[in-house]
């Protein structure tokens, strides 16, 4: 936040804190596609497509690797059948 603080101030708009982007946050569907995370200290941006996938709710985070458990499964040998 401090440097986004500063870079503002450099261009000429102002101080810059927390609650001023969490109002822009809040009321701006642009920047809430691009952030991940943010708080009082840093703004985490969105880095690929699957940091979207991880916010949806039912997904806790962790990617299902479907394939290879498919794989895994078939290639169990010791399993009964």
């Amino acid at each position: 936040m401090k440097k986004l603080d500063k870079y503002v101030q450099k261009q000429g708009k102002g101080n810059f804190d927390f609650e001023s982007f969490k109002a822009m946050h809040d009321g701006d569907p642009r920047i809430q596609a691009i952030i991940k995370n943010f708080d009082q200290d840093k703004i985490e941006f969105k880095q690929s497509e699957q940091d979207d996938v991880e916010g949806l709710p039912g997904n806790p985070g962790a990617p299902s690797d479907t394939v290879g458990n498919m794989a895994k499964n078939a290639t169990d040998v010791g399993a009964e059948l």
